[in-house]
């Protein structure tokens, strides 16, 4: 909120004004300029109208003067004055009556002669062109003041997103009502894209998935086929010793549960991302009591050591917050030479869960990929001796995403892993 009113004191004031502001304040400007273009319009024609008049009419002044009375403060007051009584022809010097006489026929010329006898006509329609130009000028002066910039920008970026190019941002050019659509409509780009991208990475992640599932069945696949091609050759041909076919089914078999192994794991990656949080209010002295009780049972009591930095109470998925501490205890537990070093911390709005141990560390490799599903990047003899799936960390890192957080891959300093799982809180009531 406070972006947006910075954004929008940078505005100038003409960006700022409403539409129906910017409608009052053109209107009035043209209809006052109109009103005065169309007052000296009239003046200007009145003044032509007289100039023609005085120029071609030439009254005639008798030499006779009339008399004529006016009262003022009581007294009657005698004035003296020429009265025309006639119209003078300039070439021939002859009088026409007044009464009787149309000045119009002095007026030489016929275009002068029509503006003279029409004059109040084509102020009226002079006065409507002016009104009519002037209500042009202000609605384009409102298009281009209000409508045209926002239109061109919403209408591009309508375009965009039809095509569906997101890679890009809409302007807001003001703060009027057409300003705050252009603002709502980079709102909704901005969801669109980040709807987009979500479900790009899921699409990307189900791919992933799908590819290292097909190539982990591969092995088990080809096995079944080498032995089940092997069996139907040599059974019917007596060809196979009683105990080697008993071994061999058994191989089989154990094949076909690791098969079986590998499906149940591909579901319950695929159900996670139907997972949601659920934080429930906690405080963390009893979460820090769980979370040593838990690990007592995983490792033992001299197996592990513990310290936890926080107070207070904060909303946690419980469930989903042991989940991932039991993963990560299992995947130290089988790296570890001796001891499991747990650590919580409760800072701001983040919990953080540290699990390291002591043994040989993450490989370069394995620092960028153990995310991975079914990555199984280590050879050792203790990983022989504990199979299983490379599922835990991407377990792992798609539960604190879940929970607003992140999953962190380190090598101590003084030898051995550490993966740090972060997770958004807020402080319970």
């Amino acid at each position: 909120m406070k972006k947006k009113e910075k954004a929008k004191k940078k505005l100038r004031w003409r960006d700022r004004i409403s539409l129906r502001g910017a409608l009052i304040l053109t209107t009035l400007v043209c209809l006052i300029c109109g009103i005065a273009a169309c007052m000296l319009e009239v003046s200007c024609l009145n003044r032509l109208n007289n100039s023609i008049y005085d120029t071609y009419v030439h009254v005639y002044l008798p030499e006779s003067k009339e008399e004529c009375y006016y009262m003022e403060n009581g007294l009657f007051i005698r004035l003296e004055k020429n009265l025309p009584q006639y119209y003078e022809d300039p070439e021939t010097g002859e009088l026409y009556p007044l009464e009787e006489t149309n000045p119009s026929q002095f007026i030489p010329n016929d275009y002068l002669r029509f503006f003279w006898l029409n004059s109040g006509l084509i102020q009226l329609l002079a006065c409507f062109l002016t009104a009519g130009v002037f209500f042009f000028l202000d609605a384009a002066w409102f298009y281009r003041w209000k409508l045209k910039k926002p239109l061109s920008v919403l209408n591009d970026a309508a375009e965009k997103i039809g095509n569906n190019d997101l890679d890009f941002q809409i302007e807001q050019t003001s703060a009027d009502e057409l300003g705050r659509l252009c603002g709502s409509f980079e709102t909704m780009r901005g969801s669109l894209e980040e709807n987009n991208k979500a479900m790009w990475r899921a699409v990307e992640e189900r791919r992933r998935l799908n590819a290292a599932f097909a190539h982990d069945l591969r092995t088990p696949l080809t096995v079944l086929q080498g032995y089940s091609d092997y069996l139907l050759e040599g059974l019917p041909a007596g060809k196979v010793d009683p105990k080697k076919a008993e071994a061999t089914v058994s191989t089989m078999k154990q094949n076909l549960v690791r098969l079986q192994q590998y499906v149940e794991s591909m579901h319950s990656v695929q159900k996670l991302e139907e997972l949601s949080s659920k934080p429930a209010g906690i405080s963390f002295s009893a979460l820090c009591a769980q979370l040593q009780e838990t690990a007592e049972i995983l490792r033992g009591k001299d197996g592990f050591s513990f310290t936890a930095s926080g107070e207070g109470s904060l909303l946690l998925d419980q469930e989903l917050f042991f989940r991932v501490f039991e993963n990560l205890m299992s995947n130290a537990g089988r790296y570890a030479k001796s001891t499991v070093l747990l650590s919580l911390t409760k800072q701001g709005d983040t919990l953080s869960l540290c699990v390291a141990d002591d043994g040989p560390g993450f490989p370069p490799e394995a620092l960028k990929r153990a995310t991975d599903p079914y990555y199984r990047g280590e050879k050792s003899a203790t990983a022989e001796s504990t199979p299983h799936f490379g599922l835990g960390l991407t377990i792992c890192k798609t539960l604190c995403e879940k929970h607003g957080g992140s999953l962190t891959l380190q090598n101590r300093k003084s030898g051995g892993a550490s993966v740090t799982a972060a997770f958004q809180i807020e402080k319970a009531d």
